[in-house]
């Protein structure tokens, strides 16, 4: 990422670098708990970084690095996060309700409290994950892959999944 400060007025834009050569300037001295809902992110490196209780409504995050970043509380709603890589990512009480996360890497990640109701999860990878607490009502879960993931009695499943038989571990 990249700061711009402007000398006359203070004004700051921020460059999200993409993988694609496309980068995105936001109006932003900071990624926490600001709006980047609707925006074409796709690609974009976020590794490590503090998007905490942020806003990407229907934005395009395919393919995005955001390995060990820090979505608490984020709204992904409806997002594009396709191919992403979340491992080690904080995502408690997130909502990534209805977001397309096929093929999603969740390996190693914090999904406490999360809700993913209405989530295309095909392909996803949760190894090792914390679902405790997680709304797991999503489209095509039969086919997520749950080795070593930790649930417990709060955490939703769909009407005749089982956790456990997928590798899922009760805590």
């Amino acid at each position: 990422m990249t700061y711009l400060t402007g000398e006359v007025t203070k004004f700051y834009i921020m460059i999200i670098n993409c993988a694609t050569g496309l980068n995105v300037e936001v109006p932003y001295d900071k990624l926490d708990y600001v709006s980047l809902d609707n925006l074409n992110l796709h690609r974009a490196e976020l590794e490590e970084v503090n998007l905490s209780g942020s806003s990407f409504l229907n934005t395009n995050l395919r393919g995005a690095f955001l390995f060990r970043a820090v979505l608490k509380k984020c709204v992904l709603e409806s997002a594009n996060i396709i191919f992403t890589d979340l491992r080690e990512t904080n995502l408690s009480s997130a909502s990534l309700i209805n977001a397309i996360a096929i093929s999603t890497l969740f390996e190693n990640a914090n999904l406490d409290g999360a809700n993913l109701e209405g989530a295309n999860i095909d392909g996803a990878k949760f190894k090792n994950a914390n679902l405790r607490g997680a709304n797991m009502k999503c489209f095509n879960i039969e086919n997520a892959i749950f080795e070593n993931a930790i649930f417990d009695d709060t955490t939703i499943w769909p009407v005749g999944f089982n956790a456990l038989e997928k590798g899922a571990i009760k805590v």
